[in-house]
């Protein structure tokens, strides 16, 4: 593998970069078909090369991370977070993993109140014909830059996460050799690198409602979603898994690179929809932690007047009606409570309430109040919120 070494930059060295800690826009989506004359993938094991050193790696955060609203249902893509976290004006390279065709560059200027504008960038590319990878959040070397040139193709704004963004698209065809310098990634606001894939091999994953996945109509799409890791020779997966975590706590349940498929009929568990918004704002997921699946979480967006959006993580329970475990719930008109919630939750303390009013529909409700008190209690009242797979 080819060394990588850490480098100080001034602002000449490279495109600026910034990016906004939940906004996670700008992703390359890539084309619906890999470049003409592209070789069939043969095997799993054809990258070579770390993207980043991983003596610079503090951890890679497994799929399916929930962080609303930008992220409100489980994340397709990885986190690659490095060591560099208080310098501004150092960086770690991000290479070419392995022999790989860019096909899309896209560039992502975000705004939010009260913060500077933030501009970094998202690369498409394909190793072979049949599976499709991307980063975001790079800032692009000035070789690449330079081959990339105008961006001319521009979505319109959306909002996500409390940011504005937009998206503008450059394909291209630019090949690069196994590590080949792609940009940097480093300072305070962005330390680390996102990493995604698809490969249209894999059996399409089962959400209930496939329409609702992003890319359902593309030949690469979040149906076939894929762990990056998987797709590395030996060597290199055996040091990238050693890195897969969250917080300093090592994952080691299966699949050890997470999921993002956590639905499972006729129970309350995975993705629920407020509407037919395709950003996650204003959804739900009732899900496991990507980082200890042993721990529940209820990951509410921005559509739930009685509770305000965030990540609530619980110890699951196997039986009775308080924190019980999501694939427990079913339509048995029977009401549910969680409460206690790890971490620190942001006062006023609240339990919550669901219920499955079918095998389609749930309710959900926040209360004032830590715990969830007297069974006989439990009551929904007009500012509920239902949604719907």
């Amino acid at each position: 593998m080819r060394p990588m070494t850490q480098l100080r930059v001034g602002p000449a060295a490279l495109v600026v970069l910034a990016c906004f800690a939940l906004a996670c826009g700008g992703h390359s989506t890539g084309p619906q078909d890999p470049p003409k004359g592209l070789a069939s993938c043969v095997g799993n094991d054809f990258l070579t090369v770390a993207p980043i050193d991983p003596a610079l790696l503090r951890e890679i955060v497994p799929l399916g991370s929930l962080n609303p609203p930008a992220h409100t249902l489980p994340t397709d893509h990885l986190y690659l977070n490095t060591t560099i976290v208080s310098r501004v004006s150092t960086v770690a390279n991000v290479v070419a993993p392995g022999n790989i065709v860019l096909t899309e560059v896209t560039r992502s200027t975000r705004t939010a109140a009260g913060t500077a504008e933030a501009v970094d960038y998202g690369i498409s590319f394909f190793p072979c014909a049949d599976v499709f990878m991307y980063f975001a959040h790079v800032a692009l070397s000035l070789e690449l830059s330079a081959k990339v040139g105008a961006f001319t193709t521009c979505d319109p704004p959306y909002s996500t996460g409390g940011t504005t963004a937009t998206n503008c698209r450059k394909p291209l065809e630019i090949t690069l050799t196994p590590g080949a310098l792609i940009g940097t990634v480093g300072g305070p606001t962005n330390p680390g690198l996102d990493y995604g894939g698809n490969d249209r091999r894999v059996p399409a994953l089962a959400f209930i409602n496939q329409a609702r996945s992003p890319g359902s109509d593309r030949t690469f799409g979040q149906k076939n979603t894929i762990c990056p890791v998987d797709y590395y020779v030996a060597a290199v997966a055996t040091v990238l898994r050693t890195k897969l975590g969250r917080n300093g706590v090592t994952r080691t349940i299966a699949p050890v690179c997470g999921t993002i498929m956590q639905d499972l009929p006729n129970t309350a568990q995975g993705r629920w929809f407020f509407n037919s918004t395709t950003q996650d704002d204003p959804h739900l997921a009732l899900a496991h932690d990507n980082g200890d699946p042993r721990l529940g979480v209820i990951s509410g967006g921005t559509s739930m007047p009685s509770l305000p959006s965030g990540a609530r993580t619980f110890t699951p329970s196997v039986s009775g009606r308080v924190n019980t475990d999501f694939p427990l719930v079913t339509a048995d008109n029977q009401i549910y409570c969680y409460q206690s919630f790890l971490g620190n939750p942001a006062p006023p303390l609240r339990h919550v309430l669901i219920q499955l009013t079918t095998s389609a529909r749930v309710r959900i409700e926040g209360f004032i109040g830590a715990t969830c008190g007297d069974p006989s209690t439990w009551a929904f009242t007009s500012g509920a919120t239902e949604f719907s797979r």
